[in-house]
């Protein structure tokens, strides 16, 4: 019977643990999209001062994040997305929106994907 409750406990443990991880990722993904939707709306009204100002904010958290998010998931899909939030910020200080959107859309893109790879599907799980 102890062997029972043990392995329930354990079950109970581990079920949280996915929980918490999976709350967790979902909700920095979540923040950081915003927090990029935000850039966008700046870079189209072109204000380059404000959108290199929030760029750097949001390296600056990204990089504090990231050490978390590296234990939790794949190391190359969160270097890429820190990756994409510095050339972002490059493009900003170079003027060139075009180059801005295309890496936006790409960061995006990646923490949408880390966002995915959390559901608990079938897909997931192999």
């Amino acid at each position: 019977m102890k062997r029972t409750i043990i392995a329930v406990a354990l079950l109970l443990a581990v079920a949280a643990a996915s929980a918490a991880q999976f709350f967790y990722v979902s909700a920095q993904a979540d923040s950081f999209l915003e927090r990029i939707e935000a850039l966008d709306k700046a870079m189209r009204k072109n204000d380059f001062g404000s959108a290199l100002k929030e760029c750097k904010s949001l390296s600056g958290a990204w990089d504090d994040a990231s050490g978390t998010i590296d234990v939790l998931l794949i190391h190359d899909y969160v270097d890429n997305i820190g990756i994409s939030i510095s050339q972002m910020q490059a493009h900003i200080e170079n003027f060139c929106p075009d180059m801005y959107f295309a890496e936006s859309e790409y960061a995006k893109k990646g923490l949408a994907s880390i966002k995915r790879s959390e559901y608990p599907n079938f897909e997931n799980i192999l």
